[in-house]
């Protein structure tokens, strides 16, 4: 089938209009004439996969990656390497603003702040133990079969180069699972996810790994849901939030670069300027509370990960800083605790925070600084604090996970 592509949609698919409703093409771009095979149904039209582009657009681009695109077995981590600069921020920005408008809101949108490739500090990839060794990689779009990278042009080299360490060391230890690998100064935090405990031979042999492939902590993890336990730890991992050094637990959340982390805490600086109280709610280990306190500001942090709260504590002593357990989603800050606060800053996990932004809209609190990783659910809570006369600002989107559909933003609210 020949289609014309329309437009670019949510996850970056080419959208072609036709007669029986809208096709959805992987790698291709507006304007962009394309050969298809129509496939099974989505949405509210059907799913293709590209045969061949008849006529390019000219802002298409060569692609960063040989796992990417119309090739036999792509992998499904980045969907835009094909996209030139101007076209990829204009549809990362046309996300935000669509999921905005959906809920009735049209508030300004920034130009994109973007990072450099081979600056992802965070990645978290799967494995599955196959004859003759271990694939090691992320999942094909759309599907659970594993793609075994030989390079990934979105993470840090130090990352990259560890991939043949970590599937040799795998292989014979773990079916299957998850490995989740942190770079930091002291060198990478890895976290094993897989049904069974590591054996004997694997806590004997970890030593000797972890020095030679550089990792200054494994972990392990036998429960999806569990707190990984530490094999061995070389030396403590940390990370450095606006100055202040902070030794981090396994499987910590971090920003996924220190450039969009730096842009998003010099955001919240700004946002907070002139206000003396802040309550910082998802603090994680401290991106934003730590700087915030250094910068004369009294915060009160609440996390719900004990390990990052004990961190948190620790760094944070000397600093007019208090660290509190508490789960947001459970057991959300109610309107008449918020009182004290001239500001709140929240950084929510991808679903959101719909139950703590109930409370904030029925608070006083003058002005709450948005963090979110996901556009959906930011502009779903968006609608309920400015049903509530809370206004948001200026909308800036930050691209912290490149050639991919994700995108960060950052937004303020003020009450009438």
């Amino acid at each position: 089938m020949d289609v014309r592509i329309d437009r670019l949609g949510a996850r970056g698919d080419g959208i072609a209009e036709t007669d029986d409703g809208p096709v959805y093409v992987p790698f291709a771009l507006p304007g962009e004439a394309a050969r298809v095979r129509v496939g099974k149904s989505r949405g509210d039209g059907r799913a293709a996969a590209l045969q061949e582009i008849t006529t390019a657009s000219a802002d298409r681009q060569a692609p960063a990656c040989r796992h990417f695109g119309a090739v036999a077995r792509p992998c499904g981590g980045c969907a835009a390497q094909h996209m030139g600069s101007a076209v990829y921020g204009g549809w990362k920005r046309d996300v935000v603003a669509s999921a905005l408008a959906r809920h009735g809101l049209h508030p300004e949108i920034a130009p994109l702040i973007s990072v450099s490739p081979a600056t992802r500090r965070r990645v978290r990839l799967a494995f599955r133990r196959v004859a003759g060794g271990t694939v090691l990689g992320f999942h094909e779009g759309r599907s659970d079969r594993i793609i075994d990278i030989a390079e990934c042009p979105v993470a840090v080299p130090e990352i990259v180069a560890l991939m043949p360490h970590l599937r040799k060391f795998l292989t014979g230890r773990a079916e299957r699972g998850e490995v989740a690998v942190t770079h930091t100064p002291e060198g990478a935090d890895v976290v094993v996810f897989t049904p069974r405990e590591p054996d004997l031979d694997t806590r004997m042999d970890a030593p000797d790994f972890c020095n030679a492939a550089g990792i200054a902590r494994l972990s392990w993890s036998a429960k999806g849901d569990s707190v990984p336990e530490p094999v061995i730890a070389l030396v403590a991992p940390t990370a450095n939030f606006g100055g202040t050094t902070v030794r981090i637990p396994p499987d910590s959340f971090l920003q996924p670069t220190a450039a969009g982390e730096a842009a998003l805490r010099d955001w919240v600086l700004a946002a907070t300027a002139g206000m003396e109280t802040v309550a910082d709610l998802y603090a994680g280990c401290g991106a934003f509370s730590l700087p915030l306190a250094a910068s004369g500001k009294t915060v009160t942090a609440f996390e719900g990960v004990a390990g990052q709260v004990a961190a948190l504590r620790s760094a944070g002593a000397g600093l007019p800083l208090v660290a509190e357990a508490r789960d947001l989603a459970r057991q959300p800050l109610r309107a008449e605790e918020l009182t004290r606060f001239d500001a709140v800053v929240i950084d929510p996990p991808r679903v959101g925070a719909p139950e703590q932004i109930a409370n904030l809209a029925l608070s006083d609190v003058p002005a709450i600084a948005y963090v979110s990783c996901n556009p959906a659910t930011f502009a779903r809570d968006a609608r309920v604090l400015a049903d509530a006369g809370l206004v948001p600002g200026t909308v800036q989107p930050v691209d912290q996970f490149l050639w991919s559909s994700h995108v960060e933003l950052a937004c303020m609210f003020r009450r009438n």
